[in-house]
């Protein structure tokens, strides 16, 4: 299921943003809880973005929250923009540090917490993993049995010079490993001496320097990089490289690289390396996955009807949370019902000033035509009630 938001980290990307908004005059939403300020964009410079007409229904001024985080919103072209903002006075804020994006929903969304019309909505999230740090003996060493010998049989059996397996932490930054969770296919170098050949089916150098430019990265940075990677592989004498990602439940959870000095690799290889791959999920879900289920019920901040945004207030699940993570989530109606799906998560907010972490996640296609009708009918019926109330 592809992760479709956008994040914007580079200081020059964010400044484009905003200046694109200032000179459309578009509009943004400034969100406290139950306190929403309108603005319009005017200007962007020296670090801060100015507004004109600030409007608050309660008369509250900006000014009241300086320096306090403000959920933010802007609805621009096919995009909803999303980022933190801290006033710095009655009709200015810093400009942020990271911008999110994603195109704007074809369905509706509730508030749900805080709402007067909606009580006793909450979520139970589980989370199904392989984790080789837990603090359990018997288990690490299962773990590290498994990775242990299929990295001895792809050395002694398949004649690779080097084979190591990796499960993912959440804390990898390397480009080749956000290529795997975005792609979900092998990584594949035939020739190192020369890395313009490719395939079609598999991940090569040309993909990277793509990627690289897409996340944007200068050419010479690109470049550089390049060089620095022809220059490992000459100094370690390795001909041919392949790294498969380990796929679970649609997730990328790690990777086996393996590495050639003697010959070069072929199609096969990557096909059997592939194969293996299944049979490694397979084998650590089997003997040594387990499940971290919420042990307090997780409020639910807003909700449609493709997905929720939910507050994970349950310390235990917190390490376990990174975007196209699967879910199981069970939904709890104010009347006691419930509606049990997978999820996948979309988006991960920055924390709360308790410490807890706000996680945007998409309900899974396959649920059920009855629960999805129950999910539209409740949220319609909240939108009847509020439109009918005075403001």
């Amino acid at each position: 299921m592809a992760v479709t938001e956008a994040i914007y980290q580079d200081e020059r990307e964010i400044f484009k943003h905003f200046s694109i908004f200032c000179s459309n005059k578009a509009k943004v939403f400034l969100r406290d809880r139950n306190v929403e300020f309108e603005a319009t964009f005017k200007e962007c410079k020296n670090g801060e973005v100015f507004l004109s007409s600030v409007v608050n229904a309660n008369g509250l001024s900006l000014e009241n929250y300086r320096m306090r985080p403000l959920d933010a919103e802007v609805s621009f072209g096919s995009d909803t923009f999303l980022f933190v903002a801290y006033p710095t006075s009655a009709n200015s804020f810093s400009l942020p540090d990271v911008l999110r994006s994603h195109p704007k929903r074809r369905y509706p969304r509730i508030t749900v917490i805080g709402n007067p019309y909606i009580s006793k909505m909450y979520t139970i999230v589980t989370v199904r993993v392989v984790d080789p740090s837990i603090e359990d003996n018997e288990l690490a060493q299962k773990i590290h049995l498994i990775l242990s010998t299929i990295e001895s049989n792809l050395v002694r059996s398949e004649n690779y010079s080097m084979a190591k397996v990796t499960l993912y932490d959440g804390s990898e930054k390397s480009v080749i490993v956000q290529m795997l969770r975005e792609y979900k296919r092998p990584f594949v170098v035939f020739n190192t001496g020369n890395l313009t050949i490719k395939d079609e089916n598999f991940l090569s150098y040309e993909n990277y320097v793509k990627f690289m430019m897409e996340k944007g990265a200068s050419r010479d940075a690109i470049m550089a990089q390049l060089d620095k990677i022809k220059d490992f592989y000459v100094k370690n004498a390795i001909k041919s490289e392949i790294i498969v990602p380990l796929i679970f439940e649609e997730e990328v959870i790690g990777q086996i690289r393996v590495v050639t000095q003697k010959d070069y690799i072929n199609k096969s290889h990557v096909i059997r390396l592939n194969s293996l791959a299944v049979n490694a999920i397979d084998n650590l879900f089997t003997k040594c996955a387990f499940e971290v289920v919420a042990k307090e019920p997780q409020p639910v901040i807003d909700l449609g009807v493709m997905g929720i945004k939910i507050l994970v207030t349950d310390p235990d699940l917190y390490r376990y949370i990174r975007l196209g993570r699967r879910v199981y989530v069970q939904l709890y109606f104010p009347d006691d019902t419930v509606i049990k799906t997978m999820a996948t998560i979309v988006n991960v907010y920055d924390p709360t000033p308790e410490g807890h972490q706000p996680i945007g996640v998409k309900l899974s296609s396959n649920l059920d035509w009855k629960d999805k009708r129950k999910l539209e009918e409740f949220i319609q019926s909240v939108i009847r009630l509020e439109k009918t109330q005075p403001s």
